[in-house]
């Protein structure tokens, strides 16, 4: 991954802020933010892939990612170990390598749903950033 996040203060829920030089390592960012603020990864390879192909603004693209990380630890209890993101003529390709959650220490609270409030992602000369806020 190229690129980086940082949380930021909130008072009961998970903010962060994630960066990168395009679009998808933006969001790939934004993934990682999302599992760093509840777990611990262990090292070695993932147990199995899940696959998305999402399609929509950069914003909704944003949520769905995000989404969709919530989703798969609600119904199969899994967390992505590896994240990638790659372009599609209508959005993304988003390919989540994942292991059990109890294999991950557990380090937050349980995010619950993305926020709409203050869902942003944009780009400028310095390369492109997104904030969101998760409910936990």
């Amino acid at each position: 991954m190229t690129g980086g996040f940082r949380f930021l203060p909130h008072t009961a829920d998970i903010r962060f802020e994630a960066w990168g030089p395009t679009r998808d390592d933006c969001l790939t960012a934004a993934a990682s933010a999302l599992v760093s603020s509840f777990a611990e990864l262990p090292t070695g390879a993932p147990e199995s892939t899940r696959t998305a192909d999402l399609a929509g603004t950069d914003e909704q693209l944003l949520l769905a990612v995000l989404d969709e990380i919530i989703y798969l630890l609600d119904t199969e209890g899994v967390v992505p170990l590896d994240i990638g993101v790659a372009p599609t003529p209508t959005g993304i390709a988003l390919e989540l390598g994942v292991v059990a959650v109890a294999r991950a220490e557990i380090v937050g609270a349980t995010p619950k749903a993305v926020a709409l409030h203050g869902l942003h992602i944009g780009h400028d000369d310095r390369g492109w950033r997104c904030a969101a806020t998760v409910d936990v």
